[in-house]
């Protein structure tokens, strides 16, 4: 009997008919195939999946992230864990959940992988500061911290084309601005020339 464990590296063989995984990691984890073969015919095949479970390990890809005022700004985890994990943002030690100021989403890439993100909408004043991204199933839990602090300019993406102020729903392109200052500092050019001429 053979035993072969499938995956992208094309797999490892085992003579015999108990296959004893010592210290199991979560990379054992997948699909192992026990195969039969007496030489007489084609052998016969069964497969047994095996899953490993494990406490969350959370990554931040930018701990620390700045956004100007009164524009978006997405706050990300990555979070490895089996079985899946519960998640939530915190800030000052309450959860958040999806409202007018924050947006909530989470994307599974595969069984053991979900990328969280909070989007901080509009940002204002008191949404700067510590934000903590928790995950939690019943091996354990992990949480990675993101600083979100004020800057000057705009940070795009997300904060592109558009400027929102006092959170109403009418919104000023930043392209139109621009084009206006050009516009006055073209026409003050023009008047300082037409003077000393």
């Amino acid at each position: 009997m053979k035993v072969l464990k499938e995956d992208i590296y094309g797999g490892a063989t085992y003579s015999g008919n108990v296959l004893n995984i010592h210290s199991v990691h979560k990379e054992d984890r997948g699909t192992y195939y026990c195969v039969a073969d007496n030489g007489v015919s084609r052998g016969d095949r069964r497969n047994v999946n095996l899953e490993v479970e494990f406490s969350p390990v959370v990554t931040v890809p930018r701990p620390r992230v700045e956004q100007a005022l009164q524009y978006d700004m997405d706050l990300e985890c990555h979070i490895e864990a089996y079985p899946p994990p519960a998640i939530r943002w915190l800030k000052d030690g309450v959860q958040l959940s999806s409202n007018q100021h924050y947006q909530l989403s989470q994307f599974a890439t595969a069984d053991e992988f979900t990328d969280s993100t909070l989007r901080v909408i509009t940002a204002e004043k008191r949404q700067y500061g510590e934000y903590i991204c928790q995950a939690t199933n019943k091996l354990g839990d992990a949480e990675g911290r993101v600083e979100f602090t004020e800057s000057v300019i705009p940070v795009c993406p997300p904060a592109c084309g558009q400027a929102r102020y006092g959170g109403s729903a009418s919104a000023i392109s930043v392209s139109s601005v621009l084009m206006a200052v050009a516009t006055v500092l073209t026409m003050v050019a023009i008047a300082q020339y037409v003077k000393r001429a």
